[in-house]
């Protein structure tokens, strides 16, 4: 038999083989918080003021809550507590032994014949106040009242090993779904170790040889853009993707739900951010997937999500993605997918008692997403009146009074429509800096990138004429408006609609996300580098691809395409700062050097 350990993520899985065994054995960690384990054993050992033992008033043994802890491979079990051994004499306790101090017991779990977890007594010890051995008859009492209830103590793994299956048995595309549930049949679970807060109970399952060798189905690496996806085609990879995008919204809400810590609300913002901007990327075509999508979104994302989750409460959800994951990469011949069936049922282990379906996807406004991670939303404005197609045929000297909503500017109308835009610009720039202050000189760089921004995502345009029609002006990947934000990243922020039909809207929200993306990432990154030059270039990166393209300009060797792009927006912002203004002729910027 041979034996290899694979790390993934911060997960180790153990896969065994050996000749001619005909299959492989996976070996995935089901971890038991000792925080849960103690709190059942307080509810299974009787505490004062209930004694443990108690016969007349002079002789008793009281046990304050235990207190479970793991080290060195073993629990240490800890439980203040007081004793008499004495009788009464006149109404007066004659004691002829008593004691005031703690019980220790080391302990190893174990798993019984049932599947449940058991702990087996090392040895135990009285000491009393002063640190001192405890009394001997005190310590056989406490041994003999004790100790039954420590043998009698168990602890059910059933539901998290229901779970677990539960998830896994959802992975199997439906070729493999029977030879899967054979695997699983053979689940074995293993003698358990104790680490500093969690019991770890290895679960083994047999897999076939088939599965241990990659297939081109299994394949997660990302490939080149192959040609645009039709209309039908992006309508049923967006159905397909939907659920994932629920799946990670839930999650990430309910974690920032259970924590005020604002560094980790932070680190899950952005990591929804990153998911999101990858999942347009995916509906863009500009990134396809071997397989299945939400499976390599899934492995990708997960690394960083169980890192975020480093508490006791969320071991059983982090114990099944991890499953997930292991399965994934010890059978690639397996070519496991992640279904929504899949992703509910990993949602409820994280809040069993939810009663919302955590796969529930829509486009209205969330406003406890926007409240747990400070976005909100901007105000309404008033209303713009409609536009007819009489509109199109009113001569350019009055188009200064022509409401900017469903404007299309013909060329003719572009002197009066470039100072409207860019006032509006320019006020949605200074309502975030009084917002939200920064200092010099990123105040300057913040007021020339919302200009600079709205100018290389749409030359300034919230519509374009198709068929005869105005419309609002939409990317592939699903970003709109004047400031082309993306309504697959920022859903349950922001009202779509009004992102589609509303300039000032569109503009104030490409601001506050701008403002956001500055302070949050491109600010920082300046001043680790110590360039301030980096903001700009840091923030549109950022803009036009998720935080983690934050220093995507300053890579050796860059991306072609991204390379093009990051230097067009550095000549246009150098462009704007410098005094600039905006030519929506060229969409370019007119210097004054050029305009004299």
């Amino acid at each position: 038999m041979r034996s290899g350990r694979v790390r993934l993520l911060a997960l180790s899985f153990l896969l065994l083989t050996g000749p001619g065994a005909g299959a492989g054995q996976l070996e995935i960690p089901l971890r038991v918080p000792i925080e849960a384990v103690q709190k059942s054993l307080a509810a299974q050992l009787p505490a004062s003021p209930n004694a443990i033992y108690r016969e007349g008033p002079c002789r008793f043994l009281n046990l304050d809550a235990p207190a479970l802890a793991g080290a060195e491979g073993e629990l240490r079990l800890a439980t203040p507590g007081s004793a008499a051994l004495g009788v009464e004499l006149f109404g007066r306790c004659q004691s002829a032994a008593d004691w005031q101090g703690t019980l220790h017991v080391r302990l190893v779990p174990r798993i019984d014949e049932a599947g449940r977890l058991r702990l087996r007594i090392l040895d135990s010890r009285l000491v009393d106040s002063r640190g001192r051995k405890g009394v001997p008859m005190v310590w056989q009492l406490a041994r003999n009242q004790v100790h039954p209830y420590l043998a009698s103590f168990s602890y059910d793994i059933g539901a998290s090993r229901t779970v677990l299956l539960s998830v896994l048995r959802r992975a199997a595309p439906a070729e493999h779904a029977a030879e899967l549930e054979q695997a699983l049949l053979s689940l074995q679970v293993m003698q358990p170790r104790v680490e500093a807060k969690q019991i770890v109970v290895p679960v083994a399952i047999n897999l076939p040889d088939a599965w241990l060798a990659p297939t081109a189905a299994g394949a997660t690496a990302p490939s080149p853009a192959a040609a645009p996806l039709t209309e039908a085609e992006l309508e049923a990879l967006d159905k397909t993707l939907q659920p994932w995008d629920a799946f990670l919204a839930h999650v990430i809400k309910q974690v920032a739900r259970d924590s005020e810590n604002p560094e980790l609300r932070q680190r899950l913002f952005t990591l929804l951010l990153d998911s999101r901007y990858r999942l347009a990327a995916v509906l863009a075509g500009e990134v396809t997937t071997t397989g299945d999508p939400v499976r390599a979104l899934f492995i990708e994302a997960w690394s960083e999500l169980r890192s975020i989750l480093a508490d006791a409460r969320y071991s059983l959800f982090i114990d099944a993605g991890d499953a997930l994951v292991a399965l994934d990469r010890a059978a690639p011949g397996l070519g496991a997918t992640i279904s929504a069936d899949g992703l509910r049922q990993l949602a409820r282990s994280l809040a069993p008692d939810a009663a919302s379906d955590p796969l529930a996807h829509d486009w209205a406004v969330d406003p406890e997403l926007g409240r747990l991670f400070d976005v909100p939303e901007p105000p309404k404005s008033e209303a713009a009146p409609e536009r007819s197609w009489l509109d199109f045929f009113i001569a350019s000297a009055f188009a200064a009074e022509l409401p900017l909503d469903r404007w299309v500017p013909t060329r003719e109308q572009l002197a009066a429509y470039e100072p409207r835009v860019g006032a509006l610009l320019q006020k949605a720039a200074a309502t975030e800096l009084e917002r939200a202050a920064l200092a010099a000189p990123y105040d300057g760089m913040y007021r020339s990138m919302v200009p600079t921004t709205a100018l290389i995502e749409s030359c300034w345009r919230q519509y374009v004429t198709r068929a005869g029609k105005v419309s609002y002006l939409r990317s592939q990947s699903g970003s709109i408006g004047i400031m082309q934000i993306n309504q697959v990243v920022w859903r349950g922020f922001y009202e779509v609609q009004r992102l589609r039909w509303d300039t000032a809207y569109n503009v104030r929200a490409g601001a506050q996300i701008l403002m956001r993306y500055t302070k949050d990432y491109a600010v920082p990154y300046a001043l680790k580098s110590g360039d301030p030059n980096h903001a700009p270039r840091a923030v549109y990166a950022v803009y036009n691809a998720g935080p983690r393209a934050v220093g995507r300009f300053a890579r050796n060797p860059p991306h072609p395409r991204e390379q093009r792009v990051d230097e067009h927006l550095w000549k246009l912002y150098q462009g704007i700062a410098a005094g600039g203004q905006a030519d929506l002729r060229t969409c370019g910027v007119t210097t004054v050097s050029t305009a004299q």
